[in-house]
């Protein structure tokens, strides 16, 4: 059985109410900037792929050195081609 005294159901009140003013300050000033810079290193990913592996959807690419990569995206090759191959609507363009 659980026996908390009172003192330790109000500490656990205390911490709890804590993380969630942690989260709301957090969510307050650098959400949104960690939402940037995770959108814009998947857009400099997809940029160095297109570069390096471009041939996979019809840029021709022609370089010995893009195969020293393609371990490291053997990977992610199915899910970037989806992503540059999937056809975008008007609204995703609008709200992304």
């Amino acid at each position: 059985m659980n026996h908390l005294t009172s003192y330790q159901k109000g500490k656990n009140r205390l911490g709890k109410i804590k993380d969630a003013l942690k989260s709301i300050l957090i969510g307050a000033t650098v959400f949104n900037m960690a939402q940037d810079a995770l959108k814009m290193k998947w857009y400099i990913e997809q940029a160095l792929m297109l570069a390096s592996i471009g041939d996979m959807v019809g840029l021709p690419v022609i370089s010995y050195y893009r195969l020293r990569l393609l371990p490291y995206w053997i990977h992610r090759i199915q899910v970037w081609r989806t992503a540059i191959l999937k056809e975008k609507d008007i609204t995703e363009k609008i709200f992304s």
